[in-house]
């Protein structure tokens, strides 16, 4: 077991030495382009950007939080919120799972059932692929500078995919099918149609406001057009769906960069992209700190509550409704 994790920590730094130096060669050869390229920075753009990262987070924080609730764990905002901004620097931590592990731990230290948060990332997971999904397809096609009347027909049909797959029935049967092809036991999920449905607008929105705050940073180091605006947003999430499924590289390290790069590639210098995409991540390392921050400073004074016994436990459990 030993052997097996060292093996994968060694396959996760030689991807991130890759990736870094592909990077590094990137911007090696075009740097006589970056430097003649017309970069204005523009401080309020930059700021307003960073605000609506702050307010993304706390929205997905959110999410998560009602998702606990829709699982069995009635737990006050503040104390839902500050679990979820804390652990969020985990991310930055080789192998994934870091931040749900946290998660799970100060959430078991506050008394909240692991079964319920177990559930509430099941469906926070599910939501933000399929979320994610429609902007990575809609990135595609205009790459392929499909006209509108094309890709958005199609955006709005995977969309209602999306709405037949939150049904409930459907919904508990897929995320049960996949914990058992993970050799997990299955998941009693209590959610209205009404639930899952707010939850999975919410979700859009929150990938909209990532991609929003791309744009709005872009606008801070240069001239970007509002034209641009929606192929870059969906070339953004689009590019940090693929970041996240490439879990051996921690936080889509290079990975995020390059798709997006290929995704625009036909409106901006390669060179170029590279260096936003960058320095977007960078924005988004200071919004995990101040996310951090905020989870600290919502989690003071908060009393734990006492262990509920195994007869609340159980009966915290409730099947999904339709």
């Amino acid at each position: 077991m030993k052997l097996l994790r060292r093996r994968r920590k060694l396959l996760q730094a030689l991807a991130v030495l890759i990736v870094l130096g592909f990077w590094a060669q990137t911007l090696a050869s075009n740097w006589q382009e970056l430097s003649n390229f017309s970069w204005q920075v523009s401080w309020p753009w930059l700021l307003a950007s960073l605000a609506l990262l702050v307010v993304q987070i706390i929205l997905l924080a959110t999410i998560w939080w009602r998702a606990l609730w829709l699982m069995g764990a009635p737990v006050g905002w503040r104390l839902g919120v500050s679990l979820w901004l804390k652990t969020q620097l985990a991310r930055y931590v080789p192998g994934g799972i870091w931040d749900i592990a946290g998660r799970l731990v100060l959430g078991r230290e506050e008394g909240i059932s692991v079964r319920a948060m177990s559930a509430s990332i099941v469906l926070e997971m599910v939501m933000q692929i399929m979320s994610a999904t429609i902007f990575l397809l809609v990135a595609l096609l205009t790459r392929a500078n499909v006209e509108a009347s094309v890709y958005v027909p199609l955006a709005a049909l995977l969309l209602l995919v999306s709405v037949v797959v939150l049904l409930p029935p459907v919904f508990r049967r897929l995320v049960n099918w996949g914990l058992r092809v993970l050799k997990r036991e299955p998941l009693d999920i209590q959610a209205t149609y009404g639930d899952m449905l707010v939850l999975f607008g919410a979700r859009l929105l929150g990938h909209l406001m990532l991609g929003v705050g791309f744009v709005l940073f872009a606008r801070g180091v240069t001239a970007v057009s509002w034209q641009q605006a929606p192929a870059m947003i969906a070339s953004y999430v689009g590019a940090w769906l693929i970041g996240l499924l490439a879990f051996v590289v921690p936080m889509g390290i290079g990975v995020r960069e390059g798709v997006l790069a290929l995704l625009l590639q036909n409106r901006f210098p390669f060179g170029v992209i590279g260096v936003m995409a960058l320095g977007y991540r960078t924005w988004i390392l200071i919004r995990d700190l101040i996310a951090a921050l905020i989870g600290v400073w919502l989690g003071k004074g908060l009393v734990s509550p006492p262990e509920p016994d195994a007869g609340v436990a159980m009966s915290s459990n409730v099947s999904i409704e339709g």
